[in-house]
């Protein structure tokens, strides 16, 4: 993914952000979250904050929430809160 910033290949780095974001899950969600943080993958992060939070409104398990970015369980949590505000 970064190659394909790197080298302008932005239809290489649209297939494999798509490839990716079909394969999210509750195994490798946030190990998929971090590198979307490394490759600059804008969608594939997108799609991974749009799964956990998902996952924690219908308190499904994550494996190895520890590791996942801090800034971004933040924004989860943040993101959680206002949903929690505009149902009420």
């Amino acid at each position: 993914m970064i190659g394909g910033t790197l080298y302008n290949i932005s239809s290489l780095k649209a297939k494999v952000e798509s490839l990716l974001i079909a394969q999210i899950s509750a195994a490798n969600v946030c190990r998929l979250t971090n590198s979307s943080i490394l490759s600059n993958s804008l969608k594939l992060k997108k799609g991974c904050i749009e799964f956990i939070m998902a996952a924690l409104a219908s308190k499904t398990p994550i494996c190895e929430i520890e590791i996942l970015d801090k800034d971004i369980l933040v924004q989860i949590l943040q993101n959680s809160f206002h949903k929690i505000v505009e149902t009420q």
